[in-house]
């Protein structure tokens, strides 16, 4: 006779099942308290301790034989919550109705097991079992149904045939795309944009002709595992070196040098001087480091704007052309101060509400230059913070930083490029700089410390208020130092007449210079440079978009006597 501990049957049977269940040193001890050793065959049954002398072979079988089936764990008086082996009991009996009592409702689980006793419960598992194979075949197909599908298949079998055929073709479709494809991690992106504008007033409308400008942009996206983003751009266009932005405006002087001011600056502008040549516009990768971080490394030109949040969620573009026409009224123009180059950064999301955003820019035209004075960190860089707080899906508020080092020749509010953005009065300091170095030109770098705020608000799903406010202080370094201011209030209506379509508005101020404390700065007025700008985007499909548009500057150049000047544009865009 074989005997164990009651708990065991608990065990076995829990291994049948497909689990097990490591034996505790306790309940290994009470076993050998409560057995004496004899010698088996089975070595599962060597040197087993037996205290207790056995039960007699016609008892064994009268308790075997008066087990029942429980339905609860409940039902066996001597089965506590307590009790270390109750959860598995308590799984066997009312999960699989896989363990059997005692008629008085006993487990006796600190008792010897027998052979008979082990029997019952196997048995009472084995019926289970076939219960459930029973269940599980009792709607399996019989030769009736049979009979049915084969009638099927004749009467359609020129539909099936046809099916066949079309599977055939689909396959031989797919191993041809499999083998032809450009890339399984790579999608191209991109866009083209027309526009057609032209300038109207006293002042600018004399100097100015109607232009067609075009830019197109090709983005490789690559993924290697979802969750990060190699990203490659490259981008061509036919906007004119000069005049900056696309049209004269009045000019001022800057080291001898006329220079319009950058306030027509259209969307197609920006990344649009190339003569139509393809050119790379920026590379980089971004990867996530934990469930809440991801980090950024660029490469080129890229812009930091299109790396972190500007909160003007439906008239920043992202370069898109799809939100507003012209350049300032997608963005803060502090995000323009050299923020365009090679570096690296980080947007990071803390609790639920908050993203840190950093970042490390060098300009994109020296950091590849080893010369003194150039270089990764030896030239014009910028230094990028921002808390970004989303206190719920409808509003976020953002509060930036920049510290930017621009060297000689190079300041302005110009993604480290020529001016894109603001008066000219504002983008050489008074006439104090000029675009590029030469022979009559400041050779005194420029140093600016900018503070920014940005809002959002969707009032509904049809109508969305955002605004900033950016104030920019620079230092001609050995000459003077300069407050720069820029606002602007926007609202957005989606959706307006058909989804997709979006009514936009603009009312702001240009960057401008308010005041330059010491150095000889050319004579300059401070009239606040209204920009006033409306535009429809009419969505003609999933694809093309069309968007007429109009922006009225007020005080061209800072300068009320100038007059007014309007800008019409009409811009076509399609995304592919």
């Amino acid at each position: 006779m074989w005997m164990r501990n009651w708990n065991l049957l608990c065990i076995s049977l829990m291994v049948l099942g497909g689990s097990t269940i490591a034996v505790s040193p306790a309940l290994a001890s009470e076993l050998s308290a409560e057995t004496k050793t004899f010698t088996s065959s089975d070595p599962l049954a060597q040197s087993v301790d037996l205290e207790e002398p056995l039960t007699d072979f016609q008892t064994l079988n009268a308790d075997a034989n008066g087990m029942e089936q429980v339905t609860s764990v409940s039902q066996l008086t001597d089965v506590k919550p307590t009790d270390w082996a109750f959860q598995a009991l308590q799984s066997l009996v009312e999960r699989y109705g896989c363990i059997v009592g005692y008629p008085d409702r006993t487990y006796r689980g600190n008792r010897s097991l027998t052979r008979y006793e082990f029997a019952a419960g196997l048995n009472a598992c084995l019926d289970k079992v076939q219960e459930l194979i029973t269940a599980a075949t009792a709607d399996l197909v019989r030769k009736e149904d049979l009979v049915v599908v084969q009638r099927l298949q004749e009467e359609f079998a020129v539909e099936l045939a046809t099916l066949q055929g079309r599977v055939d073709t689909l396959e031989v479709r797919t191993a041809t795309l499999e083998k032809q494809q450009f890339s399984t991690t790579t999608k191209l992106a991109g866009n083209a944009i027309f526009s057609v504008a032209d300038i109207f007033g006293a002042d600018g409308g004399s100097k100015n002709q109607a232009v067609f400008q075009a830019r197109a942009n090709l983005n490789f996206n690559t993924s290697f595992n979802g969750y990060d983003l190699l990203f490659v751009s490259l981008y061509a266009g036919n906007v004119p070196l000069f005049p900056i932005g696309g049209f004269r405006l009045p000019s001022t002087t800057a080291g001898g040098l006329p220079v319009n001011s950058a306030e027509g600056a259209l969307d197609v502008a920006f990344g649009g001087n190339t003569d139509n040549r393809l050119q790379m516009l920026g590379t980089g990768y971004v990867f996530p480091i934990s469930p809440t971080a991801q980090v950024f490394v660029v490469g080129g030109n890229t812009a930091l704007f299109a790396l972190v949040p500007t909160v003007n969620p439906l008239l920043d573009d992202k370069g898109m052309g799809t939100g507003a026409i012209s350049l300032f009224g997608q963005r803060n123009a502090i995000y323009a101060l050299g923020a365009a180059g090679a570096g690296a950064g980080i947007n990071w999301q803390f609790g639920k509400q908050f993203i840190f955003s950093g970042a490390y820019i060098a300009d994109g035209f020296g950091a590849n230059n080893p010369d003194a004075g150039s270089g990764l960190f030896n030239g014009g860089y910028t230094a990028f913070g921002q808390i970004t707080w989303n206190p719920s899906a409808r509003f976020s508020l953002a509060a930036t930083y920049t510290n930017t080092y621009f060297a000689p020749g190079r300041f302005g509010f110009n993604y480290n490029g020529l001016p894109l953005e603001g008066t000219a009065v504002a983008n050489t300091l008074a006439g104090q700089t000029r675009l590029a170095p030469g022979p009559l030109f400041n050779p005194s770098p420029v140093i600016t410390n900018s503070y920014g705020v940005q809002a959002s608000y969707q009032f509904s799903p049809a109508f969305v208020v955002s605004g900033w406010f950016g104030a920019t202080y620079a230092r001609l370094i050995g000459d003077g130092d300069g407050t720069i201011l820029n606002y602007a209030l926007t609202l957005a209506f989606p959706d307006l007449g058909k989804r997709g379509n979006l009514l936009g508005f603009v009312i702001g101020a240009e960057p401008y210079l308010t005041d330059f404390d010491g150095g000889n700065p050319k004579s300059f007025k401070t009239d606040i440079p209204f920009h006033l700008e409306g535009f429809y985007r009419y969505q003609i499909n999933d694809r093309i978009s069309l968007t007429p548009g109009v922006i009225v500057l007020t005080a061209p150049n800072q300068d009320a006597s100038n007059g007014v000047d309007v800008i019409a544009n009409l811009r076509m865009t399609v995304m592919f």
